[in-house]
């Protein structure tokens, strides 16, 4: 999934917790679950994503996250009937995709380029040395793409 670079410059992400897991490496836990419920629903209401969560949650606490995930435009929200039902601006993996890419982007400035490119190259034939050779192969047929010539 290739993320495009704009899609979600707005959006407040102020940090990333290397610590955490899936979503709260960006988000709080409660933000975190309620992206993955409208995800998972598709357009539900509040009481829906309470429903969904297990009925514990406080329908006023849930609808502020929820709102506020509005206003960082990562949801949109309609009036149907009388309540409101949320929507996801994109998918899961376009937001991954974009905030991977401007993680990205901020290591290889001019700052952090050579250390990061060195770094990751280390760490990755630490990790896994085959990693290495899907590397190679990914510039590869990106350069083959990219070459006029080829």
């Amino acid at each position: 999934m290739k993320a495009k670079p704009d899609m979600f410059s707005e959006i407040p992400i102020q940090s990333f917790k290397l610590g955490e897991k899936g979503l709260t490496h960006i988000f709080g836990e409660l933000e975190a679950r309620l992206m993955d419920t409208v995800w998972a629903l598709e357009e539900p209401t509040v009481q829906a994503v309470i429903d969904h969560l297990g009925g514990d949650l406080n329908y006023k606490t849930a609808m502020t996250v929820m709102n506020r995930l509005v206003e960082k435009g990562l949801l949109k929200r309609r009036k149907l009937g009388r309540a409101f039902v949320y929507a996801p601006v994109a998918s899961r993996d376009e937001l991954l995709a974009s905030v991977f890419d401007k993680m990205v982007r901020g290591m290889f400035d001019d700052d952090f380029r050579q250390i990061a490119l060195a770094q990751m190259v280390d760490t990755v034939e630490a990790l896994d040395a085959e990693i290495l050779d899907d590397l190679t192969r990914l510039i590869e047929e990106k350069k083959r793409k990219n070459d006029p010539t080829g």
